[in-house]
């Protein structure tokens, strides 16, 4: 695993910057506030008029129209990769029309710019930075002093000096307090993807299948809801915060397999998916 390396992030390369954020939703605030609080200049690029404009108003944050926001700065935040408040179109328009060589386009998410949807123009750097964590904890870890690890990647380094800005707006997000994994977009869009259709998609369609067998045998809607849901978020929830280990007992072991006879035997012969989430809990301090 290869991370940022916190002793490089130099802060005073963003001091003459300013970060233009589009929209306000959870994760777009906290990216705001974290850079806000850290002494960056943010501008919000949103509808003044909006409801979402008056939270970033009482947090104190300038409120623009979003073409402004990308006119008046030199670095641009598109939180979930152009979802939300501005589609994708709206959002390749503006920076195509109102980035300039040097600026720096960060997104949250791979998905826009694997599938080419997002792209930049000639001289301005895209890079990503997606949090392990939702906007609240994003914020909440900040303001506790630690920080919410992340997902790095630089996709287009035209200026040169896009990892050094990348790791500086790290910092100053707080992430490099817990560490962030440098990646690339074509991975961290594969990953989604394999996510999406190897787990989720599968997933919801495994529970809606056994919820319509239960009900046609009588069994009633809340326990059929109670066993594949409710149950299923428990499960989860302790492999999320201690890993399989939690799930299959001390040994990681699924049942019918031979139990481990030392902590040490566990853990090599652990799958390299539970591997990788002990590396990864150790950088999300609320789970350790």
């Amino acid at each position: 695993m290869t991370t940022l390396d916190p002793d490089s992030a130099d802060l005073t390369l963003l001091q003459d910057r300013q970060v233009a954020v589009l929209g306000f939703d959870a994760v777009a605030a906290a990216h705001a506030l974290n850079l806000r609080d850290s002494g960056v200049d943010v501008w919000v690029g949103t509808d003044p008029e909006s409801r979402l404009a008056a939270r970033a108003e009482i947090e104190g944050l300038p409120v623009v129209p979003p073409q402004e926001a990308v006119q008046r700065c030199d670095i641009v935040l598109v939180p979930g990769g152009a979802r939300g408040e501005q589609d994708t179109d709206t959002v390749q328009r503006l920076v195509r029309e109102h980035t300039e060589p040097g600026d720096l386009v960060v997104v949250t998410g791979a998905d826009a710019v694997h599938s080419g949807r997002l792209t930049v123009p000639a001289g301005v750097d895209l890079a990503m930075l997606r949090t392990i964590g939702d906007g609240d904890r994003v914020r909440e870890e900040y303001l506790d002093g630690r920080g919410c690890p992340a997902l790095v990647a630089v996709e287009h380094d035209r200026s040169g000096a896009a990892w050094a800005t990348l790791t500086a707006y790290a910092a100053a997000m707080g992430a490099l307090r817990s560490g962030a994994v440098v990646t690339t977009v074509e991975h961290e869009a594969l990953a989604m993807k394999a996510a999406r259709e190897r787990v989720q998609t599968p997933l919801q369609e495994a529970l809606e299948s056994a919820y319509d067998e239960l009900a046609a045998r009588g069994v009633e809607p809340e326990v059929a809801y109670v066993a594949l849901v409710h149950e299923l978020k428990t499960h989860v929830d302790q492999i999320y915060s201690a890993g399989f280990a939690s799930h299959h007992g001390p040994s990681g072991q699924a049942a019918g397999e031979p139990a481990a006879t030392s902590r040490r035997e566990a853990a090599a012969g652990a799958h390299p998916l539970e591997r990788a989430g002990r590396a990864v809990r150790q950088m999300t301090s609320w789970l350790r």
